[in-house]
């Protein structure tokens, strides 16, 4: 850690709503320093002592990226009369701060926070002196709490949110209960809280501590698996190792249903609004399957159908019209089946039999009120769009998810549709099914589509899998491929491995998959080759080539190989923002990581850095293009992104590429399942290239993710009873925001 001594000489640039900034700096031997990182505003003419570490910055030279500053002891005279008549006290002008320090000294700060009657001798009234001691004591105050703050190991970025949360009370608060910065803060989880609260002595065994860990434990560790509950010893064992030794947690759970933050059921423990947003989407199912009878003419429909036919010249097979007929027949039905099996094709028929049937036209501008297409993730919704050449929206922006994180159709304001038809449902988590469901009037039908084979969601809960296993909707399952598939080997592949029925030797390079037998070290200089010779065939590579792997971390893992990769692949080296341990070029491939509605870009949307640029406080920013969607990344949202040539396979659900490159290697052994393999081969559209070590494909295929642990079923099917839920009390400090 380096530090420097100095004056502010002026801010470059200064970011109220999180204090990031930029200063010049005079030192104590006239040196000027460039400071950037989270402070406030201060005195110019007050002497500081900042402590960080050194930066280069490729156009402004070396930097001190700040960790932590104060106040020095010991001030020039000059320098505590500007700070005493500077804008941070109304009232004082120079005149008034030159008697303050000449009559009481340099020290003379430290005698007024002692005893404020002192300020009597310069002639100061009673309620100036007040006024003067109260503005006095805030600066004071909120030096001594950032300090504190720097000795908890918090960032300047970290300890100016504490400071814009919570203000004078901000050490208060967290004496009071550190804790409380798991619910209130982003980027705070318990093992933070845990570290604060250590360093303010609170014991290992405080009730605080326990009550934090059980739910670290079932917001945390059980979402991370998709479970909406744990039972009574998974949670003990669970909390056990979060807190790390074994501990009678008993009264902390008691008081955690005593205060309606976890609910109790049989042996389940929920965390209350997730036990309330299941009994709620269960009931509004319910709702919008027991409608009054739709009336359908099914004789007409089915002449209907056959003269869709005629017009498509297209022959449906019969489970494709049993598909139709049973979705345009039901208030509530779900198509499910693998790719070839022609989910799309039927969409496409069904809303045009739905169109004759009720006399529409799917190009009048009023159709959009009638008929809503909807898909997890923007890449879906744009597929499902040019396949149907109909609009299609992503169920937030449906929902009319605002700048605040608000959604405008709710259960108290539905969506106005006649007909939703949602695609690759099976990437639908509690929380957003309870959002999607809650905004869907009584009486609109309800068309689910998706592959249940698939990965389930990243967030907790089955959906998809729970509405078909209840047998409570009408479901049409898809097994035929059609005609144009059949001779594909990625299908037939897929299918394999889906099936838990792939051999040795299904393991052949045929057509459109290549299997590449591989030696690890070997797998990063083949996928370079692989990717350059794709290039050079026309293909794109942000738009048609995707690498994807299981796992972050290790010599091949996601991070790792996006390094290697942008190396190789991007010759644009000139200007670069560095973020942590990334760097980003233009020309960089990048995934968004987070739901921005206010800048229209979603969780999982992909673009490529067009421009690096200094803006007029000499600071950095880039233009990142989402398909013609321009968005600007100051440094300080970096956070938001990452590099994308290569993405996680959870990441690329509901999306499709030309080609897919997938390396297998023995340290993904934990990570390969059934369903993680056969999702990442359903990704490829016309080539599939899997490098590696082949055996590694049987051994995932006859490896099934473990069941979530979830109750939407069981409600579903009258299973488990309940009184009908109102609407969560708590649903806005939802933790969770679907992540596609």
């Amino acid at each position: 850690m380096e530090t420097v001594r100095g004056r502010i000489k002026n801010y470059v640039f200064h970011n109220d709503e999180n204090s990031y900034s930029i200063a010049r700096l005079v030192t104590e031997d006239l040196k000027q320093v460039t400071l950037v990182g989270y402070f406030p505003v201060m005195c110019e003419d007050i002497l500081y002592e900042f402590m960080g570490s050194w930066v280069k910055h490729p156009t402004y030279g070396e930097q001190l990226k700040v960790e932590s500053f104060k106040k020095c002891e010991e001030q020039s005279v000059s320098g505590l009369i500007s700070y005493l008549s500077s804008p941070f006290f109304h009232g004082i002008g120079p005149k008034t701060a030159e008697k303050i320090v000449y009559e009481f000294g340099i020290h003379a700060i430290k005698m007024i926070m002692e005893d404020k009657a002192i300020l009597k001798k310069i002639g100061l009234s009673n309620v100036r002196i007040e006024k003067f001691y109260q503005q006095l004591l805030e600066n004071q105050t909120n030096e001594h709490i950032l300090i504190s703050l720097y000795g908890f190991n918090l960032s300047g970025k970290m300890a100016m949110k504490l400071m814009n949360k919570y203000q004078m009370l901000t050490l208060e608060k967290l004496e009071e209960n550190p804790y409380r910065l798991v619910d209130d803060i982003e980027g705070i989880g318990f093992i933070k809280a845990d570290e604060i609260a250590s360093k303010l002595g609170v014991p290992k065994d405080d009730p605080r501590r326990k009550k934090a860990a059980i739910l670290y434990a079932l917001e945390t560790l059980a979402y991370q698996n998709g479970d909406l509950y744990l039972l009574h010893t998974q949670l003990i064992n669970y909390t056990e190792q979060v807190l790390g030794d074994p501990m009678d947690l008993s009264d902390a759970i008691a008081a955690l249903i005593e205060e309606k933050r976890i609910t109790i059921e049989d042996d389940r423990y929920y965390l209350t609004m997730s036990y309330v947003s299941e009994i709620y989407l269960a009931d509004k199912i319910h709702q919008l399957i027991h409608v009054d009878s739709l009336n359908i003419d099914l004789s007409y429909m089915k002449t209907l159908l056959d003269a869709v036919e005629i017009q498509k010249n297209i022959q449906y097979t019969d489970i494709q019209k049993e598909a139709i007929i049973t979705a345009l027949a039901h208030p509530f039905s779900i198509i499910t089946g693998g790719p070839g099996t022609g989910k799309t094709t039927i969409i496409d028929g069904l809303l045009e039999v739905y169109r004759l049937y009720y006399k529409l036209n799917l190009k009048h501008p009023t159709i959009h009120e009638k008929i809503a297409l909807m898909a997890p993730t923007g890449r879906a919704a744009k597929r499902m769009k040019e396949l149907l050449d109909m609009d299609a929206k992503t169920i937030h922006r449906q929902l009319g998810y605002n700048y605040d994180g608000e959604f405008l159709f709710d259960e108290y304001h539905p969506l106005p549709h006649d007909l939703i038809i949602v695609d690759e449902a099976s990437m639908i988590d509690l929380f957003l099914a309870k959002k999607l469901f809650g905004a869907i009037k009584i009486g609109c039908q309800v068309v689910i589509v998706g592959d249940v084979d698939q990965l389930p969601s990243v967030g907790p809960g089955q959906i998809l899998s729970d509405l078909i296993e209840s047998e409570t909707i009408p479901t049409v399952r898809l097994n035929q491929i059609h005609r144009q598939a059949k001779d594909s080997k990625i299908i037939r592949l897929s299918r394999l491995v889906n099936e838990q029925v792939l051999t040795p030797e299904d393991l052949t390079s045929e057509q459109d998959v290549y299997l590449y037998r591989a030696h690890p070290e070997k797998i990063k200089d083949i996928l370079i080759k692989q990717i350059q010779g794709a290039l050079s065939e026309g293909y794109n590579l942000i738009e048609d080539i995707q690498i994807l792997a299981p796992m972050y971390k290790g010599d091949l893992g996601i991070d790792a190989l996006n390094q290697t990769f942008q190396h190789a692949l991007n010759p644009n080296k000139e200007i670069k923002m560095t973020y942590g341990d990334k760097t980003y070029y233009v020309g960089d491939k990048v995934i968004q990581l987070i739901n921005d509605p206010e800048r229209l870009i979603m969780n999982g949307d992909i673009g490529v850095i067009k421009a690096i640029k200094t803006n007029a406080q000499d600071e950095l920013y880039m233009i990142v293009d989402y398909d013609d969607n321009e968005v600007m990344y100051e440094k300080g949202d970096l956070d938001e992104i990452n590099l994308a040539y290569v993405i996680s396979i959870h990441k690329s659900q509901g999306s499709e590429y030309k080609i897919v490159m997938l390396p297998m290697i023995r340290s993904y052994m934990h990570m390969l399942k059934k369903e993680l393999i056969y999702t990442a081969m359903t990704r490829a559209k016309r080539f599939l290239i899997v490098l590696g070590d082949m055996n590694l494909l049987i051994y995932a295929a006859n490896h099934l993710s473990e069941k979530r642990q979830t109750t939407l079923k069981a409600r579903l099917n009258g299973f488990i009873t309940h009184e009908s839920a109102e609407e969560d009390p708590m649903d806005d400090l939802s933790p969770y925001d679907f992540m596609g």
